[in-house]
């Protein structure tokens, strides 16, 4: 039978060979920013997951992977740059890796596309139905939320935060991955991936000292469900469980 490559070696190799390949050199992308009224919404949004969190925050375990949700994940920040390199890089080191090895970076994507839309159309809502101009409370963003009919996206929302928050704990657990963003590091910042990189090194780390990985996913799973349900059903306070 045939010995199976190491993978830091099938690494060093792949990110040698970018380094080479013009189809992968790394380019700058013009970022427009967020509107106020996005930005606005996000930090709303930020503050409101931590508040839902403080108990997973309170745990020194959990503490890095929460920053990493509210920093990386869903954020005020305008992440076109990350997301161009994720897609460019993704597209030609699917040459040379398995799946597997690039499926953080994929879904990550996915994820802050489909956030991006979600949160453009619940913007347009607030300022032009309901005509927002600063200080969002929840009942104003609960009422935007229905206005915006897209209850079956919010859903693919939630599974692909979970799935990205999996993602990184399942690398996380992989025995070479430490090992392998450190080979990767000085390839990485020489080609100019600094931001993919970062986002990779943030979501192993976020996850490194993690013992019960599965008890915060469960409980996004279950908290930003119930969120869900009680805007949806027109609660009082929607955000209070």
């Amino acid at each position: 039978m045939k010995p199976r490559a190491n993978p830091l070696y099938i690494v060093q190799n792949a990110l040698n060979a970018a380094q080479r390949d013009e189809s992968a050199k790394h380019k700058r992308v013009a970022e427009a920013g967020l509107s106020p009224q996005v930005a606005e919404l996000r930090a709303f949004q930020v503050k409101r997951i931590r508040e839902t969190y403080r108990d997973f925050a309170a745990q020194k375990q959990y503490a890095a992977t929460l920053d990493f949700f509210t920093n990386d994940l869903y954020a005020p920040r305008d992440f076109s740059q990350r997301n161009h390199d994720a897609q460019r890089v993704h597209a030609f080191l699917q040459k040379f890796l398995p799946a597997e090895m690039l499926k953080l970076a994929a879904d990550a994507i996915a994820l802050t596309q489909l956030s991006d839309a979600l949160d453009e159309k619940l913007a347009t809502i607030l300022q032009q139905d309901l005509a927002f101009q600063n200080n969002l409370t929840p009942a104003l963003y609960a009422e935007a939320y229905r206005r915006s009919k897209n209850v079956r996206a919010r859903e693919q929302q939630i599974d692909l935060l979970v799935t990205v928050m999996q993602d990184s704990a399942d690398t996380a657990r992989m025995p070479l991955t430490g090992v392998a963003l450190k080979l990767a590091k000085g390839p990485a910042h020489a080609a100019g991936w600094h931001e993919l990189y970062a986002f990779l090194e943030r979501g192993y780390h976020a996850f490194a000292q993690v013992k019960q990985p599965e008890r915060f996913l469960e409980a996004i799973e279950d908290r930003e469900n119930e969120i869900m349900r009680r805007i949806l059903a027109g609660a009082a306070a929607p955000f209070r469980i």
